[in-house]
């Protein structure tokens, strides 16, 4: 049994079986003492748990369950430790998602990358050439020449925004810095 069934059968268990003010015992469970009192203290931590308090001889006594751990029993959640990392394929497509919600995305058999980076950039220079500004083809060639340099980008968007730039412009320039 690993450890998120154990975790799982001793909330079920004792918050279906037992009373409040119930002394169990890490026998009860066929469990060492360490594994026990880490499982108890992470089961009251996660809320399940009303604080109960420990005697002397590893008991521990119960004092009920919470709300959550109620919530926990009639709704049969288990405790599931997440991956840090989601993967998902299907045929010839897959979606990458890190644990902070952001990746690449990568469609088809040609393997197209799109980040949102990439994808605020291409509506950067889309905006820029239905733009009314004389200069639009001079901005967008340089914005592809700092594309790369992070830092040269961000002075070079600086600068558009300081001369004054379509306010649909500027919502964009904001979105890459």
């Amino acid at each position: 049994m690993n450890a998120n069934d154990k975790y799982n059968n001793l909330v079920y268990t004792v918050g279906t079986l037992k009373t409040e003010g119930t002394t169990i015992k890490k026998e009860d469970f066929n469990l060492g003492s360490n594994e026990f009192n880490s499982l108890i203290k992470k089961i009251e931590l996660d809320g399940l748990f009303n604080p109960g308090y420990w005697l002397l001889g590893d008991g521990y006594v119960y004092m009920g369950l919470t709300f959550d751990g109620q919530n926990f029993i009639e709704n049969n959640d288990k405790k599931e430790y997440s991956k840090i990392e989601k993967t998902e394929i299907n045929y010839n497509h897959s979606i990458n998602v890190g644990g902070d919600n952001h990746g690449s995305i990568i469609s088809g058999n040609d393997n197209t990358i799109i980040s949102e980076f990439n994808k605020n950039f291409d509506n950067l220079i889309n905006e820029i050439q239905k733009s009314n500004l004389d200069n639009k083809q001079i901005i967008i060639q340089e914005l592809n020449n700092k594309k790369d340099n992070e830092k040269s980008l961000k002075d070079y968007l600086l600068s558009l925004l300081q001369k004054g730039v379509e306010a649909s412009i500027s919502a964009l320039i904001g979105n890459l810095l």
